[in-house]
């Protein structure tokens, strides 16, 4: 995986999580539908080729 295609990732990961963070924080059909949507966009974006999701990682946070 080149360095570019793991930022590529690591944004797409992060937008993810914030919108997860944001439903979370204040639940509602709104934030529900972002967070759907978010979810859909990752998985195109997979699928299509878009972005190349690592084997393995290392979180630390």
């Amino acid at each position: 995986m080149s360095k570019s295609s793991r930022y590529e990732w690591r944004d797409q990961q992060a937008s993810l999580q914030e919108r997860v963070k944001g439903f979370l924080l204040n639940p509602g059909t709104e934030q529900l539908d972002a967070v759907v949507a978010e979810m859909r966009a990752y998985a195109d974006a997979a699928r299509s080729g878009h972005i190349e999701i690592p084997q393995s990682w290392t979180s630390y946070g």
